[in-house]
């Protein structure tokens, strides 16, 4: 098969599920609306706080890209998938393409409406300014960050291929491996680590002046190489897998 077809195949899956449906239409609700209720609710409004949610968004979308590997192996399709694609790696690069071009636009489409939202209820002398560079830098970084987590999501599903594991890793590294390697590891060197995490990488992509502790997190651009250089990690993991396992 071309790889053109295996696109249109897999996008064809992935819009099959109903439960694609339920997690784009859960994950833009909730995020404007947690949005819009900080907004009207807070007592100190802080820069970034359209994207207090986005932490949760990029698990929540990272799983997602975990089940359009192992869902596969779950339910028996992989073999079907594989005997109409035995060299297997375009499936993994389909999925990769089909996943991003539909999370792309869900995720600047929430980011942009949460921020308006945001805005729009958050007392004027706390507002920051919408024509502000860093707020438009923000938010495309807000967009991206759960992209990048859903695409390292997706290269451990093809690497580990059970979903109980596969989701285990994931949100151990996501929530657990930070504060243990923040506490394992000597105070000289914790920081300078604990920034190139692959959660930490991708808040420091939506970080603003004055809306964390923005001195424990990296540069924006540095924070996008990291992050990137996990993704095509896990990617690669994948591929190998795929490559030498049977389904």
């Amino acid at each position: 098969m071309r790889y053109r077809n295996i696109v249109h195949a897999e996008w064809g899956k992935l819009w099959a599920l109903r439960s694609t449906w339920v997690v784009f239409a859960v994950v833009g609700v909730l995020a404007v609306g947690l949005a819009a209720a900080i907004g009207a609710t807070a007592e100190h409004p802080a820069p970034g706080q359209a994207f207090l949610a986005i932490d949760v968004f990029s698990i929540l979308l990272g799983v997602f890209g975990i089940l359009m590997v192992t869902g596969e192996y779950g339910s028996g399709l992989i073999r079907a998938t594989f005997a109409a694609v035995p060299r297997r790696l375009p499936v993994l690069w389909a999925k990769a393409a089909v996943l991003t071009a539909a999370t792309v636009p869900l995720m600047l489409l929430v980011c942009s409406g949460s921020l308006l939202v945001n805005h729009a209820l958050t007392p004027e002398a706390h507002r920051y300014p919408l024509g502000d560079g860093g707020l438009v830098r923000a938010t495309l970084g807000a967009a991206a960050a759960p992209v990048a987590l859903a695409l390292l999501g997706l290269g451990i599903g093809a690497l580990l291929r059970h979903t109980a594991a596969a989701i285990t890793v994931y949100v151990l590294s996501m929530l657990v491996l930070p504060a243990l390697l923040g506490a394992a590891l000597p105070a000289s060197v914790a920081d300078d680590v604990v920034r190139c995490v692959p959660v930490a990488a991708a808040q420091a992509l939506y970080a603003l002046p004055g809306g964390g502790d923005t001195a424990r997190t990296l540069p924006p651009g540095p924070a996008a190489l990291v992050l990137l250089a996990w993704v095509a990690a896990a990617l690669a993991a994948g591929a190998v897998t795929l490559r030498r396992r049977d389904p």
